[in-house]
């Protein structure tokens, strides 16, 4: 098993040393070829441009958090940071337990499956697997407690120390929870995948919705033996995960895989285009699909285009992954920090956030962009640019809409603002992005002068104006990004 394991750990270089190469292609470096004396200097001189570039962002980062911690107190940030050490592993056990019920983890590319799945013991590919993994989330835990040091203004040792183990004893209970789904029977598989998936949502959820009341005694475990104990904890449970790795059936693992591998395949097109990306993804989910679909009965005049956007997010659940970004995250992440007025380098922060988000379109439009490219169907459609882009993107914004609300009066209760006007201008945001996707129908473009405004020019330029606005106060921000919603309602008449 020695022999496999630096196998397997040497090939696990190699795929990453590959990556890496790949990657190095758009700074004019090639590892493999480029072996003098002058090119290795330059790639040397690229390495420490780009970890001096990386340590001198987060130093913004954390200088950014600091700021925020002096602007809403010394007492709401410690509970803050408390409850996100909470947050944080639970978020990350509903993400890894999803993924592991609907793919196994453990996973294998269509060369992996060719040559090792026949000669290679699944506990010996968990153990390489997981530990890759576990550099990688200790890595990010440790990044991420320095953020909830900062944050508390706690002792960064004891954060940077609490926030890894959370995550990795989060990532084993995933693990000892969706295992025993690719060792058992298939007649028992179906009871064990509904099993573990109640375990694990039940659990992520239950944290979740407790965080803000098990924040008060977080600061109480901060102490040796209460590591020590997560410690032994986590042994346990990568015994476990061990023991049933072991159990894997090989033939199941490979049968699994398959959507893993073609995402893996098509990995680096995911820097290049994104939407390329997703819409690949979900053809190929598409296509692995063994029942048939079912018939739609569509409704009848406006009906039909709500319906549409019905089935659209029926069709596509991967879809309610970027409505939930937007909706818990970005849109009531936006509001409270305009309306707390925490100042220009927060709010620029956010306004970064905001631009990465939207490399591909909105998902909140996407059924009315489809619309637009039928050219049998669009010109058919009763129905003007505003009522069609409204009809269509209801379904989306109903899903978005709700959780923002929700999160927006729970953080601003948390931070001690006035909820109507926190509120108010969530849903004022919400609405601004559905009426921006409507300036992407090409049948029917919208100029300012000589230029063509798009949905991502126009969701940026109004963003920016509502984020300028709240510099003066929350009211101007409300009735900026109310006025944009009117004026884009306008355009799109």
């Amino acid at each position: 098993m020695a022999g496999n394991l630096g196998l397997l750990a040497r090939l696990r270089l190699r795929h990453l040393r590959s990556d890496a190469r790949f990657l190095l292609f758009a700074a004019g470096a090639d590892i493999d070829e480029d072996r003098g004396f002058l090119e290795r200097t330059y790639q040397l001189y690229l390495i420490i441009i780009i970890v001096v570039s990386l340590a001198l962002s987060w130093a913004q980062v954390i200088d950014i958090v600091e700021g925020l911690r002096e602007a809403i107190g010394a007492g709401a940030s410690s509970w803050l940071a408390c409850t996100l050490l909470i947050l944080a592993p639970a978020g990350a056990l509903l993400a890894w337990g999803i993924s592991g019920l609907s793919e196994t983890p453990l996973r294998l590319t269509g060369p992996d499956m060719v040559w090792l799945a026949r000669v290679v013991r699944p506990e010996e590919l968990f153990v390489v697997q997981l530990a890759g993994s576990a550099a990688g989330i200790v890595a990010v835990g440790a990044l991420f407690g320095s953020l909830l040091a900062a944050l508390a203004g706690g002792p960064w040792a004891t954060w940077m120390t609490a926030a890894p183990l959370a995550l990795l004893t989060a990532r084993l209970f995933a693990l000892d929870a969706v295992l025993p789904r690719s060792g058992v029977e298939p007649r028992a598989r179906r009871v064990i995948t509904v099993f573990a998936g109640i375990t694990v949502i039940g659990l992520g959820v239950g944290l979740a919705a407790a965080s803000g009341f098990l924040a008060a005694f977080v600061p109480r475990l901060f102490t040796p033996y209460a590591f020590c104990v997560v410690i032994i904890a986590s042994g346990f449970l990568l015994t476990g995960a061990l023991n049933w790795s072991g159990k894997a059936n090989m033939a199941f693992v490979v049968d699994d895989n398959e959507l893993y591998a073609a995402r893996s395949s098509m990995r680096f097109l995911a820097l290049v285009d994104g939407g390329a990306y997703k819409e690949a993804c979900r053809r190929r989910r598409a296509r692995r699909g063994k029942q048939a679909r079912r018939t739609w009965r569509f409704g009848r005049g406006r009906l039909a285009l709500v319906s549409h956007g019905v089935l659209s997010l029926v069709r596509r659940p991967s879809a309610l992954l970027d409505l939930l970004t937007w909706g818990v995250l970005l849109v009531p992440a936006g509001a409270v920090l305009m309306v707390c007025d925490v100042g220009v380098g927060v709010l620029l922060s956010w306004f970064i956030c905001v631009g990465f988000s939207m490399r591909t379109p909105l998902e909140l439009g996407r059924v009315f962009r489809e619309d637009c490219r039928n050219r049998l169907v669009r010109g058919l459609l009763p129905f003007g640019r505003l009522e069609l882009v409204f009809l269509d993107s209801l379904p989306a914004l109903v899903l978005t809409l709700v959780p923002t609300v929700v999160v927006t009066v729970f953080a601003s209760l948390a931070v001690g603002l006035d909820v109507p006007p926190a509120v108010l201008l969530a849903c004022a945001l919400d609405a601004l992005l559905v009426l921006s996707s409507g300036l992407d129908d090409p049948a029917s473009p919208v100029y300012l002068g000589s230029v063509q405004v798009t949905g991502y020019a126009g969701t940026v330029v109004a963003l920016f104006f509502v984020g300028l606005a709240s510099l003066l106060g929350p009211l101007p921000a409300v009735v900026c990004a109310l006025l944009a919603d009117v004026l884009l309602a306008a355009a799109l008449r």
